[in-house]
């Protein structure tokens, strides 16, 4: 018997961006097919693919879950933060630092009040802002 699959082997670079394509290869599905079912234009898809954009943390849960595989396959470490959950890494990291969140906000540049909107869970910093906490607190990483 001989067995023919169309889809290459699991990549040897794991990144979010081959995993992606590798297990939408797997499924059987076009870029096409897989953007339709999570209400993005094709070419987004091919984005992610191509490692031109970053999977967003909100799209990499619904491609996840199309293509039935663990949601962290698709995280970067922006979206493995928010995945943490972010509010808890930033408050852990506050406290290894034994700082307030005025403090902790001043230091890494950003607003008191925007600050304390993540640590209690009720806003979510953006990609770039994240980006920007990593330079004052490496620990954020996960």
């Amino acid at each position: 018997m001989h067995l023919h699959f169309c889809f290459e082997g699991v990549p040897t670079e794991q990144t979010p961006a081959a995993m992606l394509k590798y297990y939408r290869q797997r499924k059987g599905l076009t870029t096409r097919q897989l953007a339709e079912s999570i209400g993005v234009v094709p070419a987004t898809v091919l984005m992610y693919e191509s490692e031109r954009f970053p999977i967003l943390y909100q799209t990499a849960i619904a491609m996840a879950k199309i293509l039935e595989i663990d949601n962290t396959l698709l995280f970067d470490d922006f979206a493995q933060f928010m995945d943490y959950p972010y509010n808890d890494k930033l408050r852990e990291v506050r406290k290894t630092y034994g700082l307030n969140q005025a403090t902790f906000a001043e230091k890494a540049g950003i607003s008191l009040s925007i600050y304390s909107k993540w640590e209690g869970g009720s806003r979510q910093p953006s990609r770039k802002i994240y980006q920007k906490l990593l330079t004052t607190y490496p620990e954020i990483n996960i």
